[in-house]
């Protein structure tokens, strides 16, 4: 999607928020926890953070995401993305490094 000419922002964004939200989600049924219907990552950072409180600073960095599943199926909604090739990047980045530490703190060997 940032490969093409012009990059598609928004869809890649969108994609993004959704990424982190199934991780979020994805830990919460890991444990057991009934899993909120929402696109919220502050609530569900909220319910993931005191069950794997070491990826605290991964799962908080996302929550300004939350914008993205929004904003980019609703452009009039919020005033627009405001987002950039170098700010899906980065997420992409933060995505794979909350994977990898997802995969330290819950190895499904332990679930």
């Amino acid at each position: 999607m940032l490969a093409a000419d012009p990059p598609l922002i928004d869809p890649a964004a969108y994609h993004c928020q959704e990424a982190a939200e199934k991780i979020m989600k994805g830990l919460l049924v890991a444990v057991a926890v009934k899993v909120p219907r929402t696109h919220d990552l502050e609530i569900l950072a909220g319910m993931v953070v005191p069950l794997f409180p070491a990826l605290a600073s991964r799962i908080d960095w996302f929550i300004p995401v939350t914008e993205w599943a929004t904003v980019t199926r609703y452009p009039d909604f919020e005033g627009g993305l405001g987002a950039g090739v170098a700010d899906i990047t980065e997420t992409l980045g933060n995505l794979r490094a909350l994977r990898l530490a997802v995969a330290e703190a819950a190895p499904l060997s332990s679930l």
